[in-house]
């Protein structure tokens, strides 16, 4: 019996990358069949068309076997913690899960990448033939999946027609990611284990550049290594058994408790800190814990910046989730429609509180006052001055870089647009980066006709104010980024971070020190 190719058509990332936001809101394949074939419904105009690419598109992220369940909801925890353009890990890991036959051209694009700069439709469609079968669908299939790939961005075509050229390598700094895309490939394969170098080494992993090794994969929960031999490790993916919910007790007075069930991806938590009277709710956000200064040795070329200095507390200790349900009285004192309310509304906010706790905003970087402002005024269901504060503060980091790269007066300002297209030609930032702050800046008032009173509406200012914050996020992580040294902050980038104390200056440490 011959396999089933299943993917074979072109599936553009902007499709995947919807799906996945409105999937971070529901679950239910239907309402998403709903969304994706309202989404297609311009670009591809034909119902039969319009509903295999659905189809493709739904098997990718939400179709999937209950066992790859797990790994799809650690993918979507990622999404606030990563910028847009990384996206592309987490749709290679999820479409190499529910389609062999990608992982199999992926596989076959990246052994011919390791031999040579360029390979052509015809390499691709002769090694896949040798496996999937000599048919036309397989010749299809490999061309709609070349293009497919060009349209992620992470190969392009020359003016040779069926010739194809790798993009550079994208690399990432979270190394959640990283792992999370090894066990994705490695689950996805058909052996059950691989030498760990093997592993980091995968061909149909080409477009990615990895930093992690194999002290990583050691402490990864998701994997299992053992030793073969003298010197080889081997890795599999771990099996996680589901647990078995706990049988009530059987008593005759007394109703049995509940087992405490493991928090999932959307659990409410506030909704179980409401069935306990007096009790509040955390966000469940870590705080930044900074070691005490412990005499650091520091040069004499260098002044160490300690973090108490800089007079901003983390970002993530300034977001918490809502307090606990006030005292609404005895049940049969109050309405239960006012108080569903109240419930509701917590709720709501809490799940808000939730989606931001990972957003890598930088908490004592030069503008972590107003990117405080701004998660806050989301968790807070405030959309509009959420959008318009983000945009205000995004406009403020273009402009301070490019005062700082040009070394020009706090005074000199210049246009938005002139600043972006300067630091763009100077490489500070990617084209790809400015054009999606060009993006931001065309749309900055197309929000102003929404009502926030009709849920749709709601909706679309809730998308729109957390890809703001993303944007934000993305440009603090890229020129404040730091680490922190025996107490001591060291950033990335020093030249960005301005000490304006009279009558003293700071220099903050090397990285690297």
């Amino acid at each position: 019996m011959r396999a089933v190719l299943g993917i074979d058509r072109k599936i553009k990332r902007a499709w995947l990358d919807a799906l996945l936001d409105h999937l971070t809101r529901t679950t239910d394949n239907e309402e998403l069949r709903r969304f994706m074939d309202e989404r297609l419904a311009e670009e591809l105009p034909g119902h039969s068309s319009r509903a295999k690419s659905v189809g493709i598109a739904l098997k990718i992220w939400s179709g999937i076997p209950a066992n790859r369940l797990p790994l799809r909801d650690r993918a979507i925890a990622l999404l606030p913690t990563i910028s847009g353009q990384e996206r592309v890990w987490l749709h290679w890991g999820m479409t190499s899960l529910s389609y062999p036959f990608f992982r199999d051209a992926a596989q076959v694009v990246g052994r011919l990448l390791t031999l040579q700069d360029d390979f052509t439709t015809a390499q691709v469609q002769e090694r896949l033939l040798k496996k999937w079968g000599d048919r036309a669908t397989t010749k299809e299939a490999a061309q709609k999946l070349l293009h497919t790939l060009v349209d992620w961005e992470v190969m392009r075509s020359t003016k040779t027609k069926g010739h194809f050229l790798l993009v550079a390598r994208t690399s990432s700094s979270s190394s959640a990611l990283q792992l999370w895309l090894l066990e994705s490939l490695l689950a996805a394969s058909s052996a059950e284990e691989v030498e760990a170098q093997q592993l980091l080494r995968l061909p149909e992993m080409f477009p990615f550049q990895l930093s992690i090794g194999l002290s990583d994969l050691r402490r990864h929960e998701g994997f299992h290594l053992h030793r073969q031999g003298l010197d080889m490790d081997m890795v599999s993916v771990r099996v996680q058994k589901p647990s078995q919910p706990q049988k009530p007790l059987k008593t005759a007075r007394k109703k049995p408790k509940p087992a405490v069930q493991a928090p999932t991806l959307f659990e409410n938590r506030a909704e179980r800190a409401l069935q306990e009277p007096g009790s509040a709710t955390a966000l469940a956000s870590e705080q930044v814990v900074v070691p005490e200064p412990a005499e650091p040795s520091i040069s004499k070329h260098e002044v160490a910046l300690p973090v108490e200095t800089l007079g901003v507390e983390p970002i993530t200790d300034q977001i918490r989730e809502p307090e606990a349900v006030p005292s609404l009285g005895e049940p049969d004192q109050i309405e239960e429609g006012i108080k569903n309310e109240v419930l509701s509304t917590l709720g709501e906010r809490a799940a808000r509180a939730r989606r931001i706790q990972a957003m890598s905003m930088v908490p004592y970087g030069p503008f972590a006052g107003p990117s405080s402002e701004c998660l806050t005024l989301f968790r807070d269901g405030r959309f509009y001055g959420c959008i318009a504060l983000t945009q205000a503060v995004v406009e403020a980091v273009v402009r301070h870089v490019w005062q700082t790269k040009m070394k020009m007066k706090r005074t000199k300002a210049g246009s938005y647009e002139s600043n972006l297209k300067s630091l763009c030609s100077l490489g500070v930032i990617t084209t790809d980066l400015k054009t999606r702050l060009d993006l931001l800046w065309i749309e900055r008032n197309d929000f102003h006709h929404l009502n926030p009173g009709v849920e749709t509406d709601r909706n679309k200012l809730e998308a729109i104010a957390l890809k703001n914050l993303q944007m934000l996020g993305d440009l603090e992580r890229m020129f404040f980024g730091y680490s922190v040294n025996e107490g001591m902050i060291v950033p990335e980038h020093p030249e960005y971070w301005p000490v304006e104390e009279p009558g003293r200056v700071l220099v903050f440490m090397r990285a690297g020190s």
